[in-house]
Protein backbone atom coordinates (compact mmCIF):
# COMPACT_ATOMS: atom_id res chain seq x y z
CA UNK A 1 0.00 0.00 0.00
CA UNK A 2 1.73 3.93 -0.97
CA UNK A 3 2.33 6.46 1.47
CA UNK A 4 -0.37 8.37 -0.21
CA UNK A 5 -3.01 5.98 0.25
CA UNK A 6 -2.43 5.12 3.66
CA UNK A 7 -2.32 8.79 4.54
CA UNK A 8 -5.86 9.25 3.06
CA UNK A 9 -7.93 6.39 5.04
CA UNK A 10 -7.53 7.86 8.52
CA UNK A 11 -10.27 9.87 7.73
CA UNK A 12 -12.42 7.19 6.91
CA UNK A 13 -11.47 5.04 9.52
CA UNK A 14 -12.58 8.56 11.63
CA UNK A 15 -15.76 8.58 9.76
CA UNK A 16 -16.86 4.86 10.21
CA UNK A 17 -15.38 5.34 13.83
CA UNK A 18 -17.56 8.41 14.59
CA UNK A 19 -20.69 6.62 12.61
CA UNK A 20 -20.30 3.26 14.86
CA UNK A 21 -20.54 5.03 18.28
CA UNK A 22 -23.50 7.36 16.90
CA UNK A 23 -25.61 3.96 16.07
CA UNK A 24 -25.03 2.88 18.96
CA UNK A 25 -25.62 5.52 21.10
CA UNK A 26 -28.96 5.72 19.27
CA UNK A 27 -29.48 1.82 19.89
CA UNK A 28 -29.23 2.66 23.54
CA UNK A 29 -31.21 5.85 23.88
CA UNK A 30 -34.08 3.37 21.51
CA UNK A 31 -33.87 0.86 24.87
CA UNK A 32 -34.24 3.69 27.09
CA UNK A 33 -37.68 5.11 25.42
CA UNK A 34 -38.77 1.50 24.92
CA UNK A 35 -38.17 0.48 28.60
CA UNK A 36 -40.01 3.51 29.92
CA UNK A 37 -42.72 3.43 27.23
CA UNK A 38 -43.14 0.08 28.86
CA UNK A 39 -43.61 1.14 31.85
CA UNK A 40 -45.33 3.93 31.54
CA UNK A 41 -48.97 5.36 32.33
CA UNK A 42 -50.97 7.38 29.91
CA UNK A 43 -52.75 10.30 31.43
CA UNK A 44 -55.11 13.40 30.24
CA UNK A 45 -53.67 16.50 31.25
CA UNK A 46 -54.75 20.14 30.56
CA UNK A 47 -53.33 23.19 29.50
CA UNK A 48 -54.04 25.21 33.05
CA UNK A 49 -52.14 28.38 31.65
CA UNK A 50 -49.53 29.98 29.68
CA UNK A 51 -46.39 31.17 30.78
CA UNK A 52 -44.56 34.01 29.25
CA UNK A 53 -40.63 34.11 28.78
CA UNK A 54 -38.62 36.89 27.47
CA UNK A 55 -36.38 35.31 24.66
CA UNK A 56 -35.84 37.38 21.11
CA UNK A 57 -39.59 38.14 21.98
CA UNK A 58 -42.32 36.90 24.22
CA UNK A 59 -42.68 33.01 24.31
CA UNK A 60 -44.99 31.13 25.72
CA UNK A 61 -44.82 27.40 27.26
CA UNK A 62 -48.12 25.77 28.66
CA UNK A 63 -48.19 24.66 31.88
CA UNK A 64 -50.09 20.81 31.97
CA UNK A 65 -51.89 19.61 34.83
CA UNK A 66 -52.92 15.69 35.22
CA UNK A 67 -53.56 12.90 37.51
CA UNK A 68 -51.59 10.15 38.01
CA UNK A 69 -53.85 6.70 38.57
CA UNK A 70 -53.23 7.33 42.36
CA UNK A 71 -55.68 10.49 41.77
CA UNK A 72 -52.59 12.92 42.81
CA UNK A 73 -51.79 16.45 40.86
CA UNK A 74 -49.01 17.34 38.91
CA UNK A 75 -47.98 20.04 36.78
CA UNK A 76 -45.91 19.70 34.07
CA UNK A 77 -44.13 22.69 31.61
CA UNK A 78 -43.40 21.67 28.24
CA UNK A 79 -39.92 22.63 27.93
CA UNK A 80 -40.37 24.74 24.83
CA UNK A 81 -42.01 28.19 23.37
CA UNK A 82 -44.02 29.36 20.38
CA UNK A 83 -44.73 32.90 19.42
CA UNK A 84 -47.81 32.82 19.22
CA UNK A 85 -48.78 29.77 21.21
CA UNK A 86 -49.23 26.42 20.15
CA UNK A 87 -51.62 26.13 22.95
CA UNK A 88 -54.50 27.45 24.54
CA UNK A 89 -56.07 27.23 28.29
CA UNK A 90 -58.60 24.57 28.84
CA UNK A 91 -56.60 22.43 25.58
CA UNK A 92 -56.12 18.12 26.78
CA UNK A 93 -53.39 16.27 25.61
CA UNK A 94 -52.40 12.98 26.51
CA UNK A 95 -49.01 12.14 28.44
CA UNK A 96 -47.28 9.37 29.36
CA UNK A 97 -45.10 9.53 33.20
CA UNK A 98 -43.33 7.36 35.23
CA UNK A 99 -45.67 5.45 37.56
CA UNK A 100 -41.95 5.39 40.04
CA UNK A 101 -41.73 9.61 39.17
CA UNK A 102 -44.15 11.21 37.89
CA UNK A 103 -42.04 14.35 37.56
CA UNK A 104 -40.87 12.38 34.76
CA UNK A 105 -43.63 13.41 31.75
CA UNK A 106 -43.64 13.23 28.17
CA UNK A 107 -46.43 14.65 25.78
CA UNK A 108 -47.64 11.48 23.65
CA UNK A 109 -46.36 12.10 20.76
CA UNK A 110 -44.07 9.97 18.07
CA UNK A 111 -41.32 12.59 17.84
CA UNK A 112 -41.31 13.77 21.16
CA UNK A 113 -40.95 10.02 22.20
CA UNK A 114 -38.19 8.21 19.61
CA UNK A 115 -36.70 11.94 19.01
CA UNK A 116 -33.10 11.20 20.32
CA UNK A 117 -32.98 7.37 18.33
CA UNK A 118 -34.63 8.64 15.38
CA UNK A 119 -31.55 11.76 15.63
CA UNK A 120 -29.17 9.78 16.49
CA UNK A 121 -29.43 7.33 13.75
CA UNK A 122 -30.40 10.32 10.65
CA UNK A 123 -26.69 11.12 11.23
CA UNK A 124 -25.25 7.65 12.04
CA UNK A 125 -26.21 5.72 8.65
CA UNK A 126 -24.53 8.41 6.39
CA UNK A 127 -21.24 7.99 8.27
CA UNK A 128 -21.58 4.52 8.20
CA UNK A 129 -22.73 4.32 4.58
CA UNK A 130 -19.69 6.85 4.32
CA UNK A 131 -16.91 5.30 5.70
CA UNK A 132 -18.22 1.74 5.24
CA UNK A 133 -18.57 2.04 1.80
CA UNK A 134 -14.76 3.35 1.37
CA UNK A 135 -13.47 0.31 2.97
CA UNK A 136 -16.15 -1.99 0.95
CA UNK A 137 -14.90 -0.44 -2.33
CA UNK A 138 -11.70 -0.72 -1.17
CA UNK A 139 -11.94 -4.36 -1.93
CA UNK A 140 -13.03 -4.26 -5.22
CA UNK A 141 -10.62 -1.27 -6.93
CA UNK A 142 -7.73 -3.28 -5.81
Amino acid sequence: MNRNKTKAMWQYYFILGAGVILFVAALLSLKSTLLFLKKAEKATATVTSLREFESDGIVFSPLFTFRTQNNIEYTYELPEGTNPSAWSVGETETVIYDPDDPSSVELYTYFRIFAWPLILISIALPLLVVGGGYFIAAQFLK
